[in-house]
């Protein structure tokens, strides 16, 4: 069996899912927050949890390998039901022991959930990325690379504009973005992204911007040859180049897609020095998959900018002809 924990409408774990089950393999799929799978009980050499839409009940210990493709269990897998009953001991409402963001049901869930991604984790033979870094720090991951020899941005946090003119990196223009993932939300029909923004110093007087901000992070906007896109796997690296640079709609933030004149993208080799850096990253993060973004600048230096560890990598392995569904469903497969 192989198990493999995403969330609905993930084009990635629908590809690979059919691969797998052309293969003839038993999958066993859990999305999260759909609640489709529900726990029962846990034992010695036992974590059962039944699938409600086919009433069959799985022992995930069972399976062999497992796709840490996105979150994994959620709080929603071990209720039964929606219904909120009003607690009350004395006259004392008691309602905030099982209700809001810190409550005792939650706190229990996470220990629970904690116990079996980690039970899940080492009793199977093969695994694809890890429950314990579904998120890394971008921050940290930076000081990482920058420890194991990688030219990383300069970047300074900010709390007030009046920093921004007087930044240690001294450049004419740098650029904004998110500390943790940034925005993709659907509010109504409306979708909200956040993007890598760039701005000029010379915006930002500081004696014409005292105005407190959230900590915020801005960095010294690298010159760009190319971007590369790397999808790492288990020892190997499948890399692409994205000449978005002449673009004015990408030549920041390559994720602007120009629908009319799309980024020409091309397979590319990064240098064996650059790769066996990169390696140490990962091993030290205890992470065999992710996909990492790097920029070629006009210098000819390789810059590190981040590491997602979900592994997006359909926009690399279809320009490039990479098969990674393919190449993702056999490492599954190879018990």
């Amino acid at each position: 069996m192989i198990l493999i924990f995403s969330i609905p409408y993930d084009y990635a774990t629908n590809e690979v899912v059919k691969r797998l089950k052309y293969q003839g393999q038993e999958v066993v799929r859990i999305n999260r927050n759909e609640g489709v799978f529900k726990f029962c009980k846990i034992t010695e050499k036992e974590i059962l949890f039944e699938d409600k839409k086919k009433n069959k009940v799985y022992n995930l210990l069972d399976a062999k390998s497992c796709w840490w493709r996105r979150t994994g269990l959620s709080k929603e897998n071990f209720l039964r039901s929606d219904k909120k009953l009003d607690l009350s001991a004395d006259g004392i409402s008691l309602n905030s022991l099982t209700q809001g963001e810190s409550n005792t049901l939650s706190m229990e869930a996470d220990s629970l959930i904690d116990y079996i991604h980690t039970k899940i984790f080492n009793s199977c033979k093969v695994n694809i990325g890890s429950p314990s870094t579904f998120d890394l720090n971008k921050l940290n991951v930076l000081e990482l690379a920058s420890k194991h020899g990688l030219k990383v941005p300069q970047y300074e946090i900010v709390s007030n504009l009046n920093q921004i003119e007087n930044n240690s990196f001294s450049e004419d223009k740098f650029v904004t973005k998110a500390i943790c993932e940034g925005i993709f939300n659907i509010i109504g029909i409306h979708q909200f992204t956040s993007y890598t923004e760039s701005y000029d110093v010379k915006e930002f007087p500081s004696e014409q911007n005292n105005i407190n901000v959230f900590p915020s992070l801005v960095m010294e906007q690298i010159e760009k040859e190319i971007e590369i896109r790397a999808f790492f796997l288990a020892g190997v690296f499948y890399s692409m180049a994205i000449f978005s640079q002449t673009n004015e709609q990408t030549k920041v933030d390559f994720r602007k897609y120009d629908e009319v004149k799309p980024n020409k993208c091309e397979p590319f080799i990064l240098p064996k020095s650059i790769e066996e850096k990169l390696k140490r990253i990962f091993k030290e993060l205890d992470l065999n998959c992710g996909s990492v973004d790097i920029i070629l600048d006009t210098n000819g230096d390789y810059v590190f900018l981040e590491i997602n560890p979900i592994g997006q990598y359909n926009m690399t392995s279809e320009p490039c002809n990479y098969n990674l569904d393919y190449v993702i469903a056999n490492y599954l497969t190879n018990i």
